[in-house]
């Protein structure tokens, strides 16, 4: 086992349902393998990265049970994404030495690199929380009310993951959600919900999130 303080927290428990199929779109194959074991693999590839928390819902927990090992830990997948998030941080702080950081990082992106890891694990281990992004490259407008109006992009970027954590940090910004009833689909809006500030990174163009055929 890597001597650590760093852990990545695999989201893995959704449906896809934007894929058009009955079963969990991480299971299709991508090349000579599947799209979970992509993402896997830069993970557990990874020098810094101690030990992954995967979240899987029960009707697909017999598939992943292939994948446990020292590195791997599966936990249980909540109804939202936010609430699988929140039960791999529960199941993380039980750890005999809690890690400084965590990364969340959607299953669904197999091609995160190596450099973006040890950007986001830079950037997370100095501010506390650390989220990479993209500028938008296309013309965006707003539709309200039958109008139209441009905004500005030069204001707005997309956001990836791996999303980078103080652990305690995003435990208890879990927590308050879980109590305050707060849904958000994005991790780092946890913290600006408590008040915190988050710092961005460059993202990666290749990064990119598998959603629908297509992709």
């Amino acid at each position: 086992m890597k001597n650590s303080d760093v852990v990545a927290l695999i989201v893995a428990a959704g449906r896809g349902t934007r894929m058009g199929k009955n079963h969990n779109k991480l299971l299709l194959p991508l090349g000579t393998s599947t799209i979970v074991e992509y993402s896997l693999e830069a993970f557990l590839t990874h020098p810094k990265i101690k030990k992954i928390f995967l979240t899987v819902s029960s009707k697909d927990r017999s598939f992943f049970e292939k994948f446990l090992s020292d590195d791997i830990v599966l936990v249980e997948g909540g109804r939202r994404r936010q609430d699988s998030v929140h039960n791999a941080l529960l199941k993380i702080m039980q750890e005999k030495k809690i890690p400084e950081l965590v990364l969340v990082h959607d299953g669904a992106r197999p091609f995160c690199s190596k450099k973006l890891i040890d950007s986001v694990i830079n950037s997370a281990r100095k501010y506390g929380a650390a989220i990479p992004i993209l500028p938008l490259v296309d013309t965006i407008r707003l539709v309200r009310d039958g109008k139209t109006e441009i905004l500005d992009r030069n204001k707005l970027y997309s956001v990836q993951t791996p999303q980078g954590f103080h652990t305690k940090l995003i435990k208890n910004a879990s927590v308050q959600a879980i109590a305050n009833k707060w849904e958000v689909t994005d991790d780092a809006a946890l913290i600006e919900k408590i008040g915190g500030t988050v710092k961005t990174v460059d993202g990666e163009q290749q990064n990119l999130k598998i959603t629908t055929p297509d992709d």
